[in-house]
């Protein structure tokens, strides 16, 4: 009957970490908090609208948008591409934390922060089913030179 030696803790705790340090790819790039503080502006989804409806931003500029629903739950998705751009064009607003559609609860304030890299005009809509005005609910993101 052979008894095996149990390896030290280290060993173990070694052979778990070292292959989740190797997958982790040292040249990717790490999402770090934009340098500036940034500019906050109040956003309000209501009856069916976002209020201010248009925005506007100047480019490389830190941008906080502070959204709350106030009567009922909205979503805010922002299309990071320019209007009417084309397929090779890249997106020309950064957000701090990617997100498709942001959910907006009744009295409840989402915070999204990005910077608009590119000169443009930015639509953003509502992306929760909302009632009867939902399609008609949108807004416009300016970033200006």
């Amino acid at each position: 009957m052979k008894i095996r030696a149990q390896p030290p803790v280290w060993v173990a705790a070694l052979a778990i970490l070292l292959p989740v340090a190797a997958a982790q790819d040292p040249d990717a790039p790490v999402k770090r908090p934009f340098e500036q503080p940034p500019r906050i502006i109040e956003v309000t989804a209501a009856d069916f609208q976002f209020t201010p409806s248009t925005i506007h931003i100047k480019a490389g500029k830190n941008i906080q948008l502070r959204v709350t629903a106030t009567d009922k739950t909205h979503g805010i998705r922002i299309n990071p591409f320019p209007d009417g751009a084309s397929k090779s064009t890249p997106p020309g607003l950064e957000f701090l934390y990617g997100e498709d559609c942001w959910k907006l609860r009744k009295g409840e304030t989402v915070m999204i922060e990005l910077v608009g890299r590119t000169p443009g005009t930015y639509t953003f809509s509502c992306c929760k089913q909302c009632g009867p005005g939902h399609k008609r609910m949108k807004g416009q993101l300016v970033v200006e030179p």
